[in-house]
């Protein structure tokens, strides 16, 4: 048969499953650029800056973490420690280039501008009416 696989029809569903995945994924990255709130789209300025602030990991930050998005998604965030630490790990192994002689300066980084908010103090009660007699 023409036309037709030699390796069968459960290869051929699987390459266009691939295929399709593969297109998908690249329309749905496009989209992603043109989101409303994102610093990338013309125009748009949200409440998070789209540069890193100066100090001490900024160089790294700008090349380790816009290797892949803009500033404002890492400067939206508000984690400790330990989930600068994941982040980070998780964004090395998705291939950040961020030698590990850089990850604790950027992760040190990180925390000091863009840690945990403080919680605001809870508002006293309000006073008791006054007593009638």
């Amino acid at each position: 048969m023409s036309g037709s696989d030699p390796r069968g029809p459960v290869h051929r569903l699987l390459r266009h499953s691939v295929a399709a995945a593969l297109v998908l994924a690249s329309v749905g990255l496009a989209a992603l650029g043109s989101l409303p709130g994102d610093s990338r789209s013309a125009g748009n300025r949200g409440a998070s800056p789209d540069t890193f602030p100066a100090g001490d990991g900024k160089a790294i930050a700008d090349r380790a973490c816009l290797f892949c998005h803009s500033a404002m998604l890492v400067t939206q965030q508000a984690k400790d420690s330990t989930g600068w630490e994941k982040t980070l790990t998780t964004m090395k192994n998705w291939g950040s280039p961020m030698s590990n002689s850089e990850h604790d300066t950027l992760r040190t980084y990180l925390l000091a501008r863009f840690g945990p908010r403080p919680v605001a103090a809870p508002l006293p009660a309000p006073a008791p009416p006054p007593a009638k007699h």
